[in-house]
């Protein structure tokens, strides 16, 4: 640590100069906060494989002690949650010096942990390969990307369609890229948020954010959730593209109501404070299911004091286990790992009843698996609302078990996240390739868990 640092500190901590005014997040930031934007960017668009963020840091403490870590870092407040209370999104001039900085402040009164704001990737690359049949909704052994699967090596969705096909009245935050909005699969299930009066300018629902009629964008820091990646339109077809409709693909939910969440860049970096964002905004509207196709290895307290109050909240995740082929009691790859049962981690299989070769496994860290290799959806290409490609990875095994959520508590209503959640992991398909390899040691079965 430089020398001028540390004096700084121990000035501060021993003169007790902790006066500082701080800015909040949501739709009322302060100008600065687009330039501290622009810097995470600029880091990000240098090196795309940063770890976590250079420009901002998470820090946990009362408003007292928060004081004397603004003055100490220089930094400013981006953001706080109601959802994680004493918990702060800090911007600073520089995330390493700040948290070693933080550090000596362990003896501080009322202050409790500083920490990076870590960076995950969503998980899949385009596969560019012809037209095919959806065989993780129904496998009859057909040939997908030259590769012949076997007969019901799927989750059984058909069957499961004859009870019942889903409900508007269940909302999904489809916490990813964002949503192609206008795409002809999905623009008949899109969220709209009746609190909110388009284009007025107004924060009519008090939730933080102005014009928020489908969603956010958590990244960007403003109301469009526009997908400009593809990733984040390719899970919400998994999770409820249009059914029924004689256009392209169906979801496992035919009818669902897809709120736009955005918490990534355009190249695929996300972070641990827009991910709490999102759960914080799907608690705010009472929105009871997420669908989290991204993640990394950095844990953050705060993001798991988030998932443990979303759980009070009745709210539960659905996250992708990772594709670094890993074993994630081992190397535990975050959001997917963390412990409270308000938490699925999704492994993926491919259309052999295999694990894909890519797949994260873990025997109590992962709950169970769903087809995730050559998905088959929605997705962006050159401004085209028809547009469909394959993807392979968990991020598309975790939307086939939110769909499937959806489409369960589309059918029991008044259940809590706790029964939809043990209907699923209870009514598994077992298969050899998950032995051992995950909690149920089975596949989704959405036709059992909707009987």
């Amino acid at each position: 640590m430089k020398k001028s640092v540390l004096s700084t500190c121990m000035f501060v901590l021993t003169a007790g100069l902790c006066a500082s005014a701080y800015a909040t997040g949501g739709s009322q930031a302060a100008d600065w906060t687009n330039q501290w934007r622009k810097d995470r960017d600029a880091a990000l668009a240098k090196n795309p494989n940063l770890p976590y963020d250079p420009t901002s840091i998470l820090v946990g403490c009362d408003e007292q002690a928060l004081k004397t870590v603004l003055v100490l870092t220089g930094g400013e407040v981006i953001q706080s949650w109601r959802l994680v209370p004493d918990a702060y999104h800090i911007s600073v001039p520089d995330a390493d010096d700040a948290l070693e900085l933080l550090g000596l402040l362990k003896d501080l009164a009322g202050f409790k942990y500083a920490e990076p704001d870590h960076f995950g990737r969503i998980g899949a690359t385009p596969n560019d390969t012809s037209y095919a049949q959806l065989w993780g909704m129904n496998n009859t052994g057909q040939t997908v990307n030259s590769d012949p699967g076997i007969a019901g090596a799927d989750i059984d969705a058909n069957l499961a369609w004859d009870v019942g096909t889903g409900s508007m009245s269940i909302v999904v935050g489809m916490v990813d890229s964002g949503i192609r909005n206008t795409h002809e699969d999905l623009a008949a299930n899109i969220w709209k948020n009746t609190g909110e009066v388009a284009g007025n300018g107004v924060d009519d629902d008090g939730n933080g954010y102005v014009d928020d009629t489908w969603g956010w964008d958590f990244w960007n820091g403003d109301n469009n959730a526009l997908d400009d990646n593809g990733h984040g339109t390719h899970t919400a077809g998994t999770v409820g593209a249009v059914g029924n409709n004689g256009k392209g693909v169906t979801g496992v939910c035919w009818s669902v109501s897809l709120a736009g969440l955005k918490i990534g860049s355009r190249t695929g970096s996300v972070s641990s404070s827009a991910g709490i964002s999102a759960i914080n905004y799907c608690v705010g509207k009472g929105i009871k299911l997420s669908n989290h196709s991204w993640g990394g290895t950095g844990y953050s307290a705060t993001f798991d004091t988030a998932v443990t109050n979303a759980r009070s909240a009745g709210h539960m995740i659905v996250c992708a286990a990772g594709n670094s082929a890993i074993n994630n009691e081992v190397t535990p790859f975050y959001p997917a790992s963390y412990s409270q049962d308000n938490v699925i981690s999704v492994a993926s299989i491919d259309n052999n009843d295999k694990l894909s070769s890519f797949s994260n496994y873990g025997s109590t860290r992962v709950d169970l698996g769903a087809p995730g290799s050559t998905i088959y959806s929605t997705y962006i290409r050159n401004n085209s609302n028809s547009a469909y490609a394959y993807l392979s990875g968990t991020s598309m095994a975790a939307p086939h078990v939110t769909g499937a959520a959806a489409l369960v508590w589309s059918a029991n209503p008044t259940w809590t996240y706790a029964q939809v959640r043990s209907k699923i992991l209870s009514t598994v398909r077992p298969i050899s390739a998950l032995s051992g390899k995950c909690v149920t040691g089975g596949v989704l079965n959405v036709n059992n868990a909707m009987r």
